[in-house]
């Protein structure tokens, strides 16, 4: 069984630096990664900004399902069918592994998110 090295981890998000991510637009910080939580299962919880009127272009995460929660705009999410739905601030998505999704934000400002990524096996 994994164990914490200490009774708990304390950070204060502020001092946590925005970093690029992999699409071609867009930001994150990286709350916690798998070095920070001891379970086979966790991948990353990071808080993500979205430019306004720019997308996360059609993606993939392998073997990872992961859990959307729209702190601040609105959007469009699609699936590879095409098949689409409006977001806005307080609604949660949840992608199944393996899914093809795609994140617009249709807001005059930045959009942000909570994303939690938890491997499927």
């Amino acid at each position: 069984m994994l164990r914490y090295k200490n009774m708990f981890s304390k950070k204060s998000i502020n001092s946590i630096p925005i970093e690029e991510t992999a699409h071609s637009t867009g930001s994150r910080k990286m709350i916690a990664g798998k070095s920070d939580v001891p379970s086979p299962y966790f991948e990353a919880f990071t808080y993500g900004y979205l430019p306004a009127n720019e997308k996360w272009e059609l993606h993939q995460h392998e073997d990872i399902t992961e859990i959307c929660i729209v702190i601040k705009g609105a959007g469009v999410v699609r699936d590879q069918q095409n098949n689409e739905e409006i977001f806005e601030s307080g609604d949660r998505l949840i992608f199944p592994a393996n899914t093809f999704h795609e994140i617009e934000n249709i807001s005059q400002g930045t959009a942000e998110f909570y994303f939690i990524r938890l491997k499927s096996r």
